[in-house]
């Protein structure tokens, strides 16, 4: 039967993990929450968008039915500003197309969010410029407001016209770069969009390791509170599921085959070897504990 490890050394595996082994899936990327009508139907002027970034790899866009989906439903749901206040603080920019039921909802909440409001660049559809509308009247008047928001009147079908659209993406790039140099983000292990490349290292390390040990060291590695770790493991979880890079067992999460090879592939694998010995040495061996000085010069939590 194996022991449980300590929560002191849940905490010297989180300093671990997050000084010698984690890296930053987005350091050298802008991060992109792309919003608007359905991304699957390509008439849609999002889906056009999406088409137009990915010419540009330097973006990495993201999609809030991936991201907040899942944390808005179900058991465990948290609130839509709990979401909005991290994503404020993960995100380099926010690109929306008020073109559907959803996307008008989003601008709405998003535009009450001074910090969101500031990141945002809306494309509106331009013949639709001078109505009397609640959306140009209130949203449109709040993100100009924000100091570095952006509202940008196009037309939509100029998304498919190859001299157009990169007119719009070239006016997009700019809007992007100054939102992000008054308002940079910190892409380390508390950023939502980062901690996935902290939590797989855990899960590979830690066999069949719970969601709640995933929260608590993800709070031992960023000392942030119970729900911004809460919200990082599931979303994390979600993101890693997906792409096939791990399983959940009725005994806790593990790595696949996949997942394993980016591991070895992705991190410095000198310290992955130490900190591996040490948890299933002190998992199996009664009077065995995870050492504190497997890193030169300790980094002690």
């Amino acid at each position: 039967m194996k022991k449980s490890i300590t929560d002191n050394e849940l905490k010297y595996i989180a300093h671990v993990i997050k000084s010698k082994i984690f890296v930053a899936r987005n350091k050298k990327k802008v991060t992109v929450f792309l919003c608007g009508a359905d991304i699957k139907n390509d008439k849609t002027a999002r889906s056009k968008m999406a088409t137009i970034f990915e010419y540009y790899p330097r973006y990495e866009l993201l999609y809030p039915e991936d991201l907040f989906d899942d944390l808005l439903a179900g058991q465990g749901q948290y609130s839509l500003l709990e979401l909005e206040n991290i994503l404020a603080d993960s995100v380099d920019a926010i690109v929306l197309f008020p073109e559907s039921p959803g996307s008008f909802a989003e601008i709405g909440a998003f535009s009450n969010n001074k910090k969101l409001a500031q990141k945002m660049v809306v494309l509106s559809n331009k013949k639709y410029k001078s109505n009397k509308s609640f959306i140009n009247y209130g949203p449109y008047r709040l993100i100009k407001s924000s100091g570095t928001g952006k509202v940008m009147h196009i037309n939509y079908e100029h998304l498919t016209d190859p001299t157009e659209c990169h007119k719009i993406y070239r006016n997009i790039n700019n809007h992007i770069a100054q939102i992000k140099s008054k308002n940079p983000v910190t892409k380390d292990v508390a950023n939502i969009l980062e901690a996935e490349n902290f939590i797989l290292p855990c899960i590979y390390l830690i066999d069949r390791i719970s969601n709640p040990m995933l929260s608590k060291l993800i709070g031992y590695a960023t000392e942030q509170d119970k729900v911004l770790c809460d919200i990082a493991t599931k979303s994390s979880l979600g993101r890693l599921a997906f792409k096939k890079f791990i399983s959940r067992t009725t005994t806790g999460y593990q790595v696949t085959t996949i997942g394993a090879q980016y591991v070895r592939d992705t991190f410095d694998n000198k310290y992955l070897d130490k900190v591996r010995i040490e948890v299933l040495n002190a998992e199996n061996r009664r009077k065995a504990s995870v050492r504190c000085d497997i890193i030169p010069n300790g980094v002690h939590p």
